[in-house]
C-alpha cells in the first residue's frame, strides 16, 4: 500500500556542518498494519513521522502509494491526507471538543450536515458524546488523546492511516495501558492502519503486528520483528516477554 524510501536525510547545525539523521531507510506499509518505530533517543523516529505525514519534504528519496495490491506504486504528496497525532496534547485549548474535532473538516469546506454526522459516529466511538461542550481543560490526559484521535480520524485519512508521536507518553501507567487497549479497539473497528512511535518496549510488544528497531545516528533499521501473539495480549505471556526481551536486547 506504502513504501517509504529514505535515502538520506540531514539537518544543517548552527555551525553549518550536516548532522546525518537516517540513512538508506525502507519499508513498506501494508493495509490494517500496527507498525511500531523504535530506537536510541534522538535517532529520527520524529523525524520519519514528519517525512511520512508530509511536514517535512526535504530529504532524499520518495514516498510511494498503491492503490491496490499489485505493488503498481506512484509518488504522491501526503500533506492533509495523513491522520498525525503528535507527542504533547494538540488540542487548541479556546475550542469545545466539539468543535476540535471540526476544525479539518471546516479547513476542507466540508457540508455542516455531514460535519455533524462525523462528530457524532467520532464521539460515540471513543464513549464521549456527553464532553462535546467541553473546554479541553475540562478533561482528563487520556480524554484528550482520544479526542485526538478522533480529530485525525475527521478528515478521512488516507487509506486510514494515522501515524503517532509518543501519544501515550505523558500519561501514568494506569491510563496508558487503558488507552493502549482503547486504541487497539479503534484500530480494529475503523480498521485502521497505524505506525506509532514509542519507547516503550512493553507497549509496543502490546500493540503492534511489527515493530522496526532503528539504530542510532545515521539511522537505519537494523531489524523487523514481527508479532503474531493474538489480540487480546496478555503482558504475562511467555511468548509475549520473549519477544519484550528479543527487543529489548537490540537496543542494549
Amino acid at each position: 500500500m506504502f513504501k517509504i524510501q529514505i535515502k538520506s536525510k540531514s539537518f544543517q547545525t548552527p555551525d553549518n556542518t550536516m548532522n546525518h539523521v537516517l540513512q538508506n531507510l525502507e519499508f513498506n506499509i501494508k493495509e490494517h498494519d500496527f507498525i511500531s518505530i523504535i530506537g536510541p533517543s534522538g535517532c529520527g523516529k520524529t523525524t520519519i513521522l514528519r517525512i511520512l505525514a508530509g511536514f517535512d519534504n526535504d530529504f532524499d528519496g520518495s514516498l510511494l502509494y498503491s492503490p491496490n495490491s499489485d505493488n503498481n506504486y506512484e509518488k504522491f504528496d501526503s500533506l492533509g491526507k495523513i491522520g498525525y497525532i503528535p507527542q504533547e496534547f494538540s488540542l487548541f485549548p479556546w475550542l469545545t471538543i466539539e468543535k476540535n474535532i471540526r476544525f479539518g473538516l471546516n479547513i476542507k469546506n466540508i457540508p455542516k450536515k455531514e460535519q455533524d454526522e462525523t462528530v457524532d459516529r467520532l464521539l460515540d466511538l471513543v464513549g464521549m458524546k456527553e464532553y462535546r461542550k467541553h473546554l479541553p481543560k475540562e478533561i482528563s490526559g487520556g480524554m484528550k488523546q482520544k479526542i485526538a484521535i478522533c480529530r485525525a480520524l475527521a478528515i478521512n485519512p488516507m487509506s486510514n492511516l494515522i501515524v503517532m508521536d509518543e501519544p501515550f507518553s505523558a500519561l501514568d501507567a494506569q491510563t496508558r495501558n487503558a488507552l493502549q487497549q482503547d486504541l487497539l479497539d479503534i484500530w480494529r473497528k475503523q480498521k485502521l492502519t497505524i505506525v506509532f512511535v514509542t519507547h516503550n518496549i512493553d507497549e509496543a510488544t502490546f500493540l503492534s503486528k511489527r515493530v522496526l528497531v532503528l539504530t542510532k545516528l545515521p539511522a537505519k533499521i537494523i531489524k523487523e520483528f514481527n508479532i503474531e501473539i493474538p489480540h487480546p495480549r496478555s503482558r504475562t505471556n511467555l511468548e509475549f516477554n520473549k519477544i519484550r526481551k528479543d527487543l529489548l536486547s537490540y537496543l542494549n
